[in-house]
């Protein structure tokens, strides 16, 4: 099986992920996800990195938690620092 496909299967997903993950609706409440440069959004390493990583954000529900980079927060914070 395909290692995007397994990691989907152990995503866990709570209430206050965008929609089709959880309950927020992104028009009726938007607001950036992880794919915005989060600087709590921890990248994986190598190509699954481009869609997953885990966040660090202690005020974050999905702390600690495996996250598709769309799945969003409230607790989204831009960083500057795009490795180059």
């Amino acid at each position: 099986m395909e290692k995007r496909k397994q990691l989907d299967m152990v995503l866990i997903k709570l209430d206050s992920d965008f929609q089709p993950w959880g309950k927020r609706s992104r028009e009726e409440d938007y607001g950036p996800d992880c794919s915005y440069n989060c600087k709590h959004f921890l990248k994986l390493q190598g190509d699954l990195g481009k869609d997953w990583g885990v966040c660090k954000n202690r005020h974050s529900p999905r702390r600690g938690l495996l996250t598709f980079e769309h799945q969003g927060c409230k607790f989204f914070e831009e960083t500057n620092d795009f490795g180059v």
